[in-house]
């Protein structure tokens, strides 16, 4: 089981929020043997936590700082409402006091096993009702301190830190167990003199973390210099690589151009065009027809014999007859 979108210390909770201090979840064994249902695990561990609430928590999780603030607006929704209530039912109170004058107490003493305990006390200080209203309730302030990290950025922050090469400190410093308050209080003042006489500039820690340092900053200085030698390499391929991807802009324009073109020369005509297109060539080829025989009655045709004039005139009227019957087509369809 593990708890998301929170931080926070408790003893039945490790450092990647899983919770480890209930006995019948540790493991799948563990759980198996048990017998025990889901439901009554997560109930168990809810109810733990809310008699030993956890300590330093923290809602990471933006979605559950918004629930949680719209829980508490609905709590101080609800304490308003209730001190309205208290408010107008002491007016109510105090005034009908006011009319009956000494009915109410007179009353009161006479029916004297029906009086509550609490209540006595409330007449005993001249009150109708009790005086103490409930305080409204607010949250702890850490409930209020929220860290709102991307899961990326955890992802990141727990790499690095795993990856981390540092020694353990040690429990104790041998060194300091025979000094004075005030001497330990200079050194933590001055860090010079707590490195030069508490010893720690010597340590064997020290010294590790020390030459751990410098071989980092050896090494980040080697890496620079290897990268100012290929600086003017790198602005090279920079600037062909901008040439190229302007050239590849036009490129893509003009391929998109081409494929706009395509589209339209390959999408279906228009049905009202074609007609139209086929009404004008099927006019044009009886326009032709006409020609030709009006030319070979007044004996200026090019064609010289009956024959040939039948063949061309039979020619171009199928064209016309053609033409009209894919018009007639197309306009039943």
């Amino acid at each position: 089981m593990t708890l998301v979108g929170i931080r926070a210390v408790h003893s039945w909770i490790d450092s990647k929020m899983r919770v480890i201090g209930y006995d019948p979840i540790k493991s799948d064994s563990a759980f198996v043997a048990s017998g025990i249902l889901l439901a009554n695990a997560v109930n168990d561990v809810v109810r733990h936590f809310q008699l030993y609430p956890p300590q330093q928590l923290v809602i990471v999780d933006a979605g559950l700082r918004r629930l949680q603030e719209s829980l508490g607006q609905q709590q101080q929704q609800q304490q308003q409402q209730q001190q309205q209530q208290q408010q107008a039912s002491t007016q109510y109170n105090t005034t009908s006091s006011n009319q009956n004058g000494g009915v109410t107490h007179s009353n009161a003493h006479a029916r004297g096993s029906t009086t509550l305990p609490h209540q006595n006390d409330a007449f005993k200080n001249g009150s109708t009702v009790p005086s103490a209203a409930p305080q409204p309730y607010d949250l702890p302030k850490h409930f209020r301190q929220v860290i709102v990290l991307s899961p990326e950025d955890q992802q990141q922050l727990g790499a690095t830190i795993r990856n981390l090469d540092i020694p353990s400190a040690p429990s104790r410093f041998e060194q300091f167990d025979s000094m004075d308050r005030k001497t330990m209080t200079e050194m933590i003042d001055s860090p010079s003199t707590l490195l030069a006489k508490g010893g720690l500039a010597h340590h064997p820690l020290v010294e590790e973390i020390l030459a751990l340092k410098h071989t980092v900053l050896e090494a980040n200085h080697q890496q620079a210099q290897s990268n100012l030698k290929h600086e003017a390499e790198l602005k090279t391929l920079y600037d062909n690589v901008k040439k190229m991807q302007s050239e590849l802009k036009i490129k893509v324009e003009h391929v998109n151009q081409l494929q706009r073109r395509q589209m339209e020369l390959c999408k279906p005509m228009d049905k009202k065009k074609i007609i139209q297109r086929l009404k004008k060539a099927k006019k044009e080829s009886f326009d032709e027809s006409e020609d030709l025989a009006r030319d070979w009655l007044s004996s200026s045709s090019p064609v010289s014999t009956l024959d040939e004039f039948i063949d061309r005139f039979l020619e171009i009227r199928m064209v016309h007859h053609v033409r009209a019957a894919k018009m007639e087509r197309l306009e039943k369809s």
